[in-house]
C-alpha cells in the first residue's frame, strides 16, 4: 500500500471492505475508483511489519506520517526517524482516557495543522476507527465490558514471550471455542448473542470517522487514497474444515473478512492556495471551539 501512487494516503483501522462499500457513495459521490483490495496482514502489526519491509525507504523520506494508533509506534520503533520525513504520535498527547482513543475529531485537528506547515509534503494519515472502542455514547455499555482493553496498547511490549502469547490462544481456543484478537473477549461472548447491535455500533464507528475523511478530502489537494491495514472478523468461520468463529482480527488469518479492505481513489483538483485558505479557515473554526469548550490542547 506504501508503494502505490498518492499524494494523501488516509487509512481506516480496521475497516471491511463489504460494509465500506455499501457507505462511502453517500460521502464521496464523485470518487473516481473504487475497489477491495488485498491486505498485507489480518492485524495492524501484520500489515505495518510486512508494509515497512517491502517499501522504498527514499521514496518515503518526502512523507508526513500522522499516527493515532500506539501499536505502530511499538512496530517501528526508532525506525521511523530514518523512514518519514516526519513522524507524529497523535495519540501521545490525543489520548481519550474516558473513551480509550483517539477521537476522529483530534486527528482532523492535528492533520490541518501539520498540513498547513508542510503544505508539499505526502502524508499518510491513520485514524483509530472504526476499530473498537465505539465512540457513539450509545454504546457505553458495550465499551463498559472491558474499559482498559485499549489501554493495553499504551504499554505494549513488542518483545515479550512469543511462547506465552501463543499459549494464551491455546487455552482461549479451549475455552472459549474461538479465535480472537484486537478486542475484548467479552465483547466476543457480547457478540455472539448480539450480533446485529455490535455490528451497528461498529458501523456507527465507520460514519463517524468518515464524516472527517470527507472533509480532508474536500481540503487536502490531488491524489487521495482511503484504505485500511486490515478488516474486522463477526464471528466468520475460519475454514470450512475448521469451522472455527473468529472475531476482531487476529494476525496470519486469511479469511475475507480480515484480508478485504477498501481502496477509495479521490482527485481534488481546486488550486494550492485555495486548498490552504480552506485549511485555515477550517482550523480557525475548530481553534475557536475548542478555546470555547476548554480544550486548549
Amino acid at each position: 500500500m506504501l508503494n502505490i501512487d498518492w499524494d494523501y494516503l488516509i487509512v481506516l483501522d480496521a475497516c471491511r471492505c463489504d460494509v465500506f462499500r455499501h457507505v462511502y457513495r453517500k460521502f464521496f459521490p464523485s470518487a473516481i475508483k473504487f475497489r477491495c483490495i488485498t491486505s498485507l496482514g489480518s492485524s495492524t502489526m501484520e500489515f505495518i511489519e510486512k508494509s515497512i519491509n517491502s517499501i522504498n525507504i527514499d521514496k518515503e523520506k518526502d512523507v508526513i506520517f500522522v499516527n493515532s494508533n500506539p501499536m505502530i509506534d511499538h512496530v517501528l520503533g526508532v525506525r521511523f526517524k530514518k523512514i518519514f520525513y516526519k513522524y507524529i504520535s497523535v495519540w501521545k498527547n490525543y489520548w481519550d482516557k474516558e473513551m480509550q482513543t483517539v477521537r476522529p475529531e483530534d486527528m482532523y485537528y492535528v492533520t490541518l495543522k501539520t498540513y498547513i506547515k508542510n503544505p508539499v509534503k505526502r502524508m499518510i494519515i491513520w485514524f483509530l476507527q472504526p476499530h473498537y472502542p465505539f465512540i457513539d455514547r450509545k454504546f457505553n455499555h458495550i465499551n463498559a465490558l472491558n474499559r482498559e482493553f485499549m489501554s493495553k496498547a499504551l504499554r505494549y511490549d513488542i518483545h515479550k514471550n512469543n511462547l506465552l502469547t501463543l499459549i494464551k490462544i491455546a487455552k482461549n481456543l479451549f475455552r472459549k471455542r474461538c479465535l480472537y484478537a484486537g478486542i475484548p473477549d467479552k465483547i466476543c461472548e457480547y457478540m455472539r448473542q448480539n450480533f446485529s447491535e455490535v455490528l451497528r455500533a461498529y458501523m456507527v464507528n465507520l460514519f463517524l470517522v468518515l464524516h472527517y475523511v470527507k472533509k480532508l478530502t474536500e481540503i487536502l489537494l490531488g491524489k487521495i487514497v482511503v484504505t485500511s491495514d486490515h478488516g474486522e472478523a463477526f464471528g466468520e468461520p475460519l475454514s470450512r474444515l475448521l469451522p472455527l468463529p473468529v472475531y476482531g482480527h487476529p494476525s496470519r488469518i486469511r479469511i475475507p473478512s480480515l484480508t478485504q479492505v477498501p481502496y477509495l481513489e479521490i482527485k481534488n483538483t481546486i488550486s494550492r492556495d485555495e486548498s490552504i485558505r480552506k485549511a485555515i479557515r477550517e482550523l480557525s473554526l475548530l481553534a475557536l471551539f475548542r478555546v470555547r469548550s476548554g480544550d486548549l490542547t
